[in-house]
């Protein structure tokens, strides 16, 4: 057995029970048939890699695209949006909240947008990949 295959070169975290419901119930709001240790490994490799690119970026293309999409939707600078997100994933983490802030204030801006879209009638259809992604749950219900 190698190095690397040893039991005490595995990264061990102990989680509350809080905090594993948490980490349960966004294995299970994903739906793709994986382990919480999947989950995690994920989220660890989304936040680790091996080093900054030449710009001192550590972001993949896709994913610096998407940051970048999402800095503009929400007028701010590409590295305050990863460090929205990485506070979000935190305070889920530490049962802060079920939502993050970053996710509530996007779906605001893009409900927002909808609106003023639909009121000035410039078509749709010129979405972006954010709004895309949206859910028709965020709808705003309608007030009797």
């Amino acid at each position: 057995m190698g190095f690397t295959e040893s039991k005490s070169y595995q990264l061990r975290v102990r989680v509350t029970s809080e905090e594993r419901d948490l980490l349960e119930k966004l294995r299970l709001q994903r739906n793709q048939g994986e382990t919480l240790s999947d989950l995690v490994r994920e989220a660890i490799s989304l936040l680790v890699r091996a080093g900054p690119d030449k710009d001192g970026r550590t972001l993949n293309p896709k994913t610096r695209t998407q940051v970048e999409q999402l800095a503009v939707l929400l007028k701010r600078e590409p590295q305050q949006v990863e460090e929205a997100c990485i506070e979000g994933i935190l305070d889920l983490i530490e049962s802060k909240c079920e939502v993050p802030l970053i996710v509530m204030e996007t779906h605001l801006h893009l409900k927002y947008r909808n609106r003023d879209e639909k009121k000035d009638g410039v078509p749709s259809n010129e979405s972006s990949e954010v709004e895309q992604k949206s859910s028709p749950s965020d709808e705003p219900a309608h007030q009797a």
